[in-house]
């Protein structure tokens, strides 16, 4: 969009101890919905104000959820097409709850809390 500047000073979930574990390629993100096992992810674009806001009870969700499901971070904005196609994804941040048989579960609330995304997670699964 012209005008629109689009700065941020780092990338979301970068910590070393992150538990959200990142995607890199839409390969990859292709290999988890094709992987038999649940999963949520997290499309996000790094300069977005509510991706930015989501991070911390995003992080926060993943340690809850602790092993039971695999939480990850997708950086969208580089991968549009992909993730309109494949990932519910229309605006930043989109989460979705990836069911054992692949389909992609939008969360459409805007309560971005652990516990909104712990609710939203076991009423899908």
């Amino acid at each position: 969009v012209d005008g629109a500047e689009r700065t941020w000073d780092r990338d979301l979930w970068e910590e070393e101890n992150s538990v959200v574990k990142k995607i890199s390629s839409s390969a990859d993100a292709l290999e988890i919905k094709k992987s038999g096992k649940p999963a949520v992810i997290a499309v996000y674009a790094p300069w977005c104000q509510f991706s930015q806001a989501m991070e911390d009870q995003f992080e926060e969700f993943a340690k809850a959820v602790g092993d039971d499901v695999d939480v990850y971070s997708f950086r969208g904005d580089e991968e549009r097409e992909f993730v309109m196609a494949n990932l519910n994804t229309n605006s930043f941040p989109t989460v979705n709850v990836i069911k054992a048989d692949g389909t992609a579960v939008k969360y459409e609330s805007e309560e971005r809390t652990v516990e909104a995304f712990k609710k939203f997670m076991e009423k899908t699964l």
